[in-house]
């Protein structure tokens, strides 16, 4: 698959670009990078009444089991339904595995996806397809659902990034063909660490506010003294946004987000003091702060993640579902709480399902054609299932969604036009969605 072009070429640096990396490697050239961008090739999408004016897309990599999660075949035979039990949840005649349950008692607020769908099985072409919408393309990488919110709302751009990773973002959750302007901001490190900070943001100690304003100073009359290059849109905002990076180092207010330490010790229990349950509450900060879309990437404790070809079982049960029941759960029910899930909208998904039938290491193998999908807030219906596989879980019977579907009923409930289009590299437009359509239930 070919890969987004390097828009940041190897160039002899001169004394104005020394210091301005003097002034912006306290935050990483990443986000100075994300800002300097940010004025290019802004648009506007076509205009929707707006359900979410945030998002929060839990990406559960590797692909979890969907027979072992949400989709349980419990007459199915041995080698299908495998090791886990069934347990009732809030919505009646609603069973799930037992391993999630403190999300059994929240489906009642949730949408479930059972038929979620596609035709591919490979991790970084599934990846593609369900972050985008788009089956991947040899010629183009599409941006990812944050990108294009991003760059859809720019103008609506505050203090803080619009589009925040946390702890960093899976594959493909970029800008694609955009420019890297809209790519996540990445918050790096363990937010369920003492003293956690977050990477490009927080100064080195021995780095002094006073120290930046003196570097910035420099920067500005420097660059008022002599223009070596033309000017182009990115050489004439390049001022703005090293104001930009070094007021988002500076402001209080987008500090104060990140400081996961002010919560009390009761709240940061009821996430669980796991790694993914303070990157939920994290992620509750984020929106509540004004961060339009954040991905929390769930790993587990491996780079595998829910990839679970062998030892399904007992992964699951003692390290994958514990954080992610309660987290999930514990987000979901703060949402509701503080009158944010309204106009929040949560989605929870992997790349693809697993195979129904065990392999012979005790796991299950890569499976695009079933998978699950959850969906909370921003007037998703509550308690509603839609879809259905078959008996033994291995495609959809009723109601198949597909990742462009999907994608649809993302933009849709953020208010963004799914025919909307931008323009790709070579000026050829491109919709945001093709062919996929929002379930009428959904509408």
């Amino acid at each position: 698959m070919a890969l987004p072009p390097n828009d940041f070429a190897c160039r002899g640096p001169g004394r104005r670009a020394l210091l301005r990396a003097g002034l912006l490697g306290a935050l990483g050239l990443s986000l100075d990078q994300v800002l300097r961008l940010q004025s290019l090739a802004a648009e506007t999408g076509g205009a929707k009444p707006i359900k979410a004016r945030n998002c929060i897309l839990i990406w559960l990599a590797g692909g979890p089991s969907h027979i072992d999660t949400f989709d349980p075949k419990p007459d199915a035979p041995i080698d299908v339904k495998g090791e886990f039990k069934t347990i009732d949840t809030a919505v009646p005649g609603l069973k799930i595995s037992e391993v999630f349950p403190a999300l059994a008692k929240s489906m009642d607020k949730v949408t479930l996806l059972r038929a979620v769908t596609s035709p591919e099985a490979d991790h970084d072409r599934a990846a593609h397809h369900l972050l985008t919408g788009y089956r991947p393309s040899p010629a183009l990488v599409y941006p990812s659902f944050g990108s294009v919110v991003s760059k859809v709302r720019e103008s609506q751009r505050g203090m803080l990034p619009p589009y925040v990773a946390a702890p960093d973002a899976p594959l493909f959750a970029s800008s694609g063909y955009l420019t890297p302007a809209y790519d996540p901001f990445a918050v790096g490190g363990d937010p369920n660490l003492p003293g956690f900070r977050v990477r490009n943001l927080t100064p080195p100690d021995r780095l002094t506010l006073d120290r930046l304003r003196r570097r910035r100073d420099m920067v500005k009359a420097l660059d008022g003294s002599a223009r070596e290059v033309s000017a182009t849109p990115l050489t004439r905002s390049r001022d703005q946004f090293a104001d930009q990076a070094y007021d988002l180092l500076t402001s209080t207010a987008a500090q104060a987000a990140f400081r996961i330490d002010d919560e009390p010790e009761e709240v940061r229990k009821r996430y669980g003091r796991t790694p993914f349950g303070q990157s939920c509450l994290l992620s509750r900060r984020l929106i509540e702060a004004g961060v339009s879309f954040v991905t929390l990437n769930d790993r587990g404790m491996a780079q595998l993640g829910w990839d679970t070809h062998q030892q399904n079982f007992p992964t699951i049960k003692n390290t994958l579902a514990p954080p992610l029941d309660q987290g999930v759960a514990a987000l979901i029910a703060d949402l509701e709480q503080r009158g944010l899930l309204a106009d929040t909208l949560v989605v929870m998904m992997g790349e693809f399902g697993r195979t129904p039938t065990i392999n012979k290491m005790a796991g299950r193998d890569h499976h695009g054609r079933a998978n699950c999908a959850l969906l909370a807030g921003a007037g998703m219906p509550k308690g509603l299932v839609l879809g259905r596989t078959d008996a033994k879980g291995d495609s959809p019977v009723e109601r198949p969604t597909t990742p462009a579907d999907l994608a649809a009923v993302l933009y849709s409930a953020l208010g963004i036009d799914p025919n909307h289009q931008f323009e790709a590299p070579d000026g050829r437009p491109i919709r945001l969605v093709d062919g996929g359509k929002v379930p009428r239930e959904l509408s």
